[in-house]
């Protein structure tokens, strides 16, 4: 592996960090400590082209970086002038897990992921879906927004054309007592 390619890891590494951690987009965050872990990247084919400012990896990617992992067919790499700017990870779908820092586990899939480092805007595109505990978020289309934390849902082209929600209670309320145990006392 050439020094430049070193490099381009490296500062992959970096912005991989902020495209795993708003993989999920539950209400808990990534386990803190997953940041500080490096990225292991393997695949079946890997090509970096120092000219273009491009990388490419190829077949059955495995990314991981602490707790979180990401499985692809294909990632590309989008660094002018070793400045990383553009992530693309496609598949049949791209999947996704990571703990989060409550202790669950955060997954989702989506037939590409891509992650606009400079506008801080991770999308899901193609039958997109997050899932914490039962909580399901599914559409087609999702948009994140890394630094306001806002998330955009379309449905259409999606499996039924909408956007679809399943969120359970986490909290329970306590059982009140029925009429008859009052009147006893």
């Amino acid at each position: 592996m050439s020094a430049q390619s070193t490099k381009l890891n490296n500062k992959l590494s970096n912005y991989l960090c902020c495209l795993l951690l708003t993989g999920s987009v539950s209400v808990a965050h990534a386990l803190d400590a997953d940041v500080e872990k490096p990225v292991e990247i393997e695949a079946d084919t890997a090509i970096f082209d120092r000219n273009a400012g491009t990388a490419s990896y190829d077949g059955a990617v495995i990314i991981k970086q602490g707790s979180l992992e990401i499985l692809a067919t294909h990632v590309d790499i989008v660094a002018p002038d070793n400045e990383i700017q553009h992530i693309i990870a496609t598949g049949s779908p791209v999947n996704f897990k990571q703990e989060m820092d409550n202790g669950k586990q955060a997954m989702g899939e989506a037939r590409e992921m891509q992650y606009f480092i400079k506008e801080k805007r991770l999308t899901l595109q193609g039958d997109a879906e997050l899932q914490q505990d039962k909580d399901i978020l599914t559409g087609h289309f999702m948009e994140y927004l890394t630094d306001t934390g806002e998330l955009k849902v379309n449905g259409k082209g999606g499996k039924s054309g909408r956007v679809s929600a399943v969120f359970y209670p986490t909290n329970k309320a306590a059982p009140q007592p029925d009429a008859t145990e009052k009147d006893k006392k």
